[in-house]
């Protein structure tokens, strides 16, 4: 996330960088309201699955009745690519 802020207040502004952010966080909240609106992308991921937000995709899983934010990586990147073998390694 402070990657995400720096790039956008780098290039449009740091009140653009807080609305962006804003926006993130309200992604993270949508998710935790309905987990499962999102369908499984099994493809890049076991149990995964990936929600936008702008430019950006939450990667992220239900796990134990929780769920698991794994990454936010923007929408061009190789998704597969950035998720290791770790990712979803939280507990």
């Amino acid at each position: 996330m402070d990657e995400i802020f720096a790039y956008t207040a780098e290039n449009w502004g740091r009140n653009q960088a807080e609305k962006y952010l804003e926006q993130i966080w309200d992604t993270f909240g949508r998710i935790t309201a309905d987990p499962k609106r999102w369908r499984l992308r099994d493809d890049v991921h076991p149990g995964c699955r990936i929600c936008h937000s702008g430019r950006h995709a939450v990667l992220y899983r239900i796990h134990k009745g929780r769920v698991e934010v794994a990454r936010v990586l923007h929408d061009a990147m190789d998704f597969k690519r950035h998720l290791t073998a770790g990712s979803f390694d939280f507990e």
